[in-house]
């Protein structure tokens, strides 16, 4: 790869740092990786800091050739937020509370009546009988239908 002219990695979904291994290719003409989720310094040489701005654009990149001068703070500021975080690692509780207070309602808003009512009980456990009979039935004849009972 030491004569490689041309490098498009533009909208790949590439994530993370350029590599420093980067900063050796000394033959580009053309170098694009716009439009990715890469983050970090742009690793410097004289061949990466001669491209243009919009071969970066749409990451989160600092360092020349990028004009804004405050972008390598916010980047390190941004991931040094991020690794504090130390419930992002750990489990939702927030979701878990809310899963298990939904199936506690939803078993109820079944089961309650059922329990209560018994004209509501019989019918329904007849319902579920008869639909078990029914899907016999249906399964019965697809099978028969298939191979010719």
């Amino acid at each position: 790869m030491k004569e490689l002219i041309s490098l498009d990695l533009s909208v790949n979904w590439l994530s993370g740092e350029l590599p420093m291994s980067l900063s050796k290719l000394n033959f580009l003409s053309s170098f694009n990786v716009s439009f990715n989720s890469l983050t970090g310094r742009i690793p410097t040489s004289t061949q990466l800091q001669s491209f243009s701005e919009s071969s970066f654009f749409g990451n989160k990149l600092c360092g020349a050739p990028l004009t804004e001068t405050n972008g390598c703070e916010r980047v390190k500021a941004a991931t040094h937020t991020i690794g504090e975080k130390k419930e992002e690692d750990g489990a939702d509780w927030g979701l878990i509370i809310s899963i298990v207070v939904g199936f506690v309602c939803g078993f109820w808003m079944i089961m309650g009546p059922l329990i209560v009512r018994r004209s509501w009980r019989i019918a329904y456990f007849s319902f579920v009988s008869n639909l078990r009979y029914m899907v016999y039935d249906v399964i019965h004849k697809y099978c028969c239908h298939m191979f010719s009972c």
